[in-house]
């Protein structure tokens, strides 16, 4: 943590790039940025590598957990040639990532073996949220854990097969990573929407083996979507702080407690599947081309 000395300025542009997990973290720091009158965008490793349409930016802060993505250290490379500023966030030491950006972050602290992005995954997310403002989730997230495993712990995870997660703005980033992680540790079928565009085509797949996880912001429309989801049959998790899993609404600065009830979700259901949480098929710690 003491190598992690960046903050955020309303001078300067920034652009998040990573792939997967990574992605998903750049693409929830845009939404609190944008959100808090910083000037900030986000796009995939592969599409910087394939397309030349990069947005106009100042400094461009590359995710890779291992340091080794190849497009994501690809489009480093592309993204210097440009002038632009590189900082490469990173739980590796002496990676590919670091040796071609401006900057590094060797957060080699949160480095861990699973193929899953799980730890790391609200450890950088919290490091770049303290670059606006210092947040201690110490207490509260013991709180959100406990909670988290009373409710989930409580669930008959036989009954469901088809997982959905809805959220606006950057909540929408904290869905995208839920659907990703029951994907890849409990080979699920998902979905992730924002709430009420679920209304508009894919609530028609909803069966009493769905589960619903509604990363809320207490909007008066969620709580109806909430409750019409459950007419039809499925099961309602909502995480906030009036769901039946609490967490302090924090202006977006509470996405690293978001990360814990997803988490542990996919950790469960994966467990009851029989399947290794930790060495998903067909994945790869870093995937190379």
């Amino acid at each position: 943590m003491k190598e992690f000395s960046f903050s955020f300025s309303k001078e300067k542009k920034y652009l998040f790039v990573g792939c997967g997990s990574s992605y998903n973290i750049g693409f929830i720091m845009k939404e609190i940025l944008n959100n808090n009158n910083y000037n900030s965008n986000v796009i995939t490793g592969g599409h910087t590598i394939l397309f030349d349409k990069i947005v106009e930016t100042d400094i461009a802060i590359l995710i890779t957990r291992t340091g080794e993505t190849t497009e994501t250290v690809e489009a480093a490379k592309i993204l210097k040639n440009k002038g632009i500023k590189t900082i490469g966030i990173t739980c590796s030491k002496n990676s590919a990532i670091t040796s071609v950006c401006d900057q590094k972050i060797e957060l080699d602290v949160a480095y861990e073996k699973s193929v899953v992005m799980t730890g790391s995954f609200v450890f950088i997310l919290s490091l770049l949220l303290n670059g606006l403002k210092n947040n201690d989730y110490t207490e509260i997230s013991k709180k959100v854990l406990a909670n988290s495993k009373k409710v989930i712990d409580n669930l008959d995870l036989e009954n469901y097969e088809h997982f959905v997660f809805l959220g606006y703005d950057e909540n929408y980033g904290v869905s995208k990573e839920g659907a990703l992680k029951l994907q890849e540790m409990a080979l699920q079928y998902v979905e992730y929407h924002e709430p009420l565009e679920y209304r508009h085509g894919p609530i028609s797949r909803l069966t009493e083996k769905s589960l619903v996880v509604m990363n809320s912001k207490n909007l008066k429309e969620e709580k109806k979507l909430k409750e019409d989801i459950k007419k039809l049959g499925a099961k309602v998790i909502e995480v906030s702080s009036e769901g039946e899993i609490e967490i302090p609404l924090m202006n977006g600065f509470e996405t690293p407690l978001r990360l814990i009830p997803i988490q542990y979700l996919g950790y469960k259901k994966a467990i009851q599947m029989g399947y290794n949480p930790d060495s998903p098929k067909n994945l790869s710690k870093s995937v190379k081309l």
